[in-house]
C-alpha cells in the first residue's frame, strides 16, 4: 500500500518509520542516521509551510499536509494499491 505525502509524492507504507509534526519547529534538519550521516530530504512543499515530517529509511520527507492528517490516512488505510484507489 502506498501513502500520499504531497506533489505527487506516494511511497510505501512499510517504509514510513515516523511521522512528526514540525510546524515552526525546523529540528528535522538536525536528524541523522545511526551511522552519522544525514537523511537525504525532499521538500515536497514547493518551498512553502512545512506542517509535517515523514521519515524513511533513507529519506526525510518535508511535506505541507499536517501529520495528523498523514497517520489517519496509514492508520485508517487510507492509501492506494497498486490497481488505484482503495475502497476500504
Amino acid at each position: 500500500m502506498y501513502v500520499h505525502l504531497g506533489t505527487g509524492c506516494f511511497i510505501r507504507s512499510s517504509e514510513i518509520i515516523g511521522i512528526f509534526s514540525v510546524k515552526d519547529t525546523p529540528f528535522y534538519g538536525q536528524l541523522r542516521r545511526r551511522d552519522g550521516t544525514p537523511y537525504e530530504i525532499r521538500d515536497l512543499t514547493d518551498h512553502g509551510s512545512v506542517d509535517s515530517c515523514v521519515l524513511t529509511d533513507q529519506v526525510l520527507y518535508l511535506s505541507a499536509i499536517s501529520a495528523v492528517t498523514l497517520q489517519k490516512r496509514v492508520s485508517d488505510h487510507t492509501l492506494l494499491s497498486i490497481g488505484g484507489n482503495d475502497d476500504r
